[in-house]
């Protein structure tokens, strides 16, 4: 009876495996090498300030082990290992002296509460599946990024308010209006995978103002093309 059991066991563990792979390859694409330097300085400059520095030493171990080891913003961990692995990245490989369990789970329910992190399955014995999200993912950092950019604003800057769409600034707020999604297919997007769409064609006289221009994956933007926004939805 005990050897079935084991062998049971043993299924489960390679069946719910198969499924951490297939979750984790959708997101391989998400993230490369030549993004990296763009979404870390997004972190430092809109998540950062947002967490406590233990916050902000799990993210970061997180972050090394997912998006920045191998372009998935996918991994799986336990508290047992975060106990040891954050001790030993932040005190320059010693080890000594570990985070407490109760401190690491009350510290993943803030990256948790924030958004900075996602629970994507129950634990099994190699631990919890999460996603690490970027700052781009997170409605906070959004709001702070936003509030941050308006601060201070120079008397220069008006002019260029009114070109949403070759602004980088601009196109930044038009994806967080829209709070990353596709506006005909819904799909989340990040900054490095969302385009701007005219409602009105240019070449129909349409402007680059806020208020003719809408998120959109590639793969839509590429199927509607220079059609007007009525024509489009009455074929999809």
């Amino acid at each position: 009876m005990n050897d079935q059991i084991n062998q049971i066991r043993q299924l489960l563990d390679q069946l719910e495996a198969g499924s951490e792979v297939k979750a984790s390859s959708k997101s391989l694409a998400e993230f490369s090498a030549l993004e990296l330097p763009q979404i870390i300085q997004e972190v430092v400059d809109d998540l950062q300030p947002l967490l406590t520095p233990y916050e902000a030493a799990f993210y970061w171990y997180l972050f090394r082990h997912s998006i920045a080891g191998n372009g998935s913003a996918y991994l799986r961990t336990g508290h047992r290992r975060l106990c040891k692995g954050v001790a030993k990245s932040s005190r320059s490989g010693r080890a000594e002296n570990p985070v407490a369990p109760s401190k690491v789970q009350e510290i993943l329910r803030e990256l948790e509460s924030i958004g900075a992190i996602r629970k994507e399955g129950e634990p099994n014995r190699e631990g919890t599946l999460y996603r690490v999200l970027v700052p781009d993912e997170i409605e906070a950092c959004r709001k702070y990024r936003a509030e941050r950019l308006t601060e201070n604003l120079p008397p220069e800057a008006l002019e260029a308010e009114i070109d949403h769409y070759n602004v980088r600034e601009n196109r930044v707020k038009i994806f967080e209006r829209d709070q990353y999604k596709c506006f005909y297919c819904e799909k989340q997007l990040t900054r490095f995978t969302a385009t701007l769409d005219h409602i009105t064609p240019v070449a129909e006289g349409g402007g680059n103002d806020i208020g003719n221009l809408i998120t959109a994956c590639l793969h839509c933007n590429s199927r509607k093309q220079k059609r007007p926004l009525d024509d489009f939805l009455a074929e999809s």
